[in-house]
């Protein structure tokens, strides 16, 4: 599921990702790496910025930098918008992080963390957090690819069922 983001399909819409073809390599412990800006400046607008931080820091990358897998997916999403196969979907993820949803304009492929994940034209592309892959033993590495449904509801790590509460369980 992802959200659309406000004035996407209407000329006054700025696309805006977590990732562009001229992105600087993210460092490990940037929270903030994987955010939309559009979801962000959504939780500044609720006064919830922090509340946001907090999920990222310690239900999404469990209070550790990221993994050198998820940041090998924003090194490929970079490559493939250089090669223009990619584009802004012009919506993010429902759950935190809350990505920037991609969707292919060509057929290709991308390596992450040992994995080919192989997509085709009209194929949405976004990041997947170690609490939904540990929830999903079919995904294999931080990379979904499918068809998404609209939805309005977004959801913090922390707020659903597999989330380890802010640490309290630490691993």
């Amino acid at each position: 599921m992802n959200i659309v983001k406000a004035l996407y399909g209407t000329p006054q819409y700025v696309s805006r990702t977590d990732t562009t073809a001229d992105s600087p390599e993210p460092a490990p412990g940037d929270i903030w790496a994987l955010t939309d800006p559009d979801a962000r400046d959504l939780y500044a607008e609720q006064g919830r910025l922090r509340e946001l931080e907090h999920d990222l820091q310690f239900e999404v990358m469990r209070g550790g930098p990221w993994q050198v897998d998820e940041l090998e997916y924003k090194s490929e999403i970079r490559r493939l918008l250089r090669e223009a196969k990619l584009v802004d979907k012009g919506t993010f993820w429902y759950a935190s992080p809350f990505s920037t949803v991609y969707r292919a304009v060509q057929s290709g492929s991308m390596n992450v963390g040992e994995v080919e994940y192989r997509f085709r034209d009209g194929d949405e592309i976004v990041f997947q957090c170690r609490m939904t892959r540990d929830m999903n033993p079919k995904l294999k590495g931080p990379v979904f690819i499918g068809r998404l449904e609209p939805t309005r509801k977004a959801s913090l790590c922390g707020e659903m069922s597999g989330a380890m509460k802010g640490m309290r369980g630490k691993v």
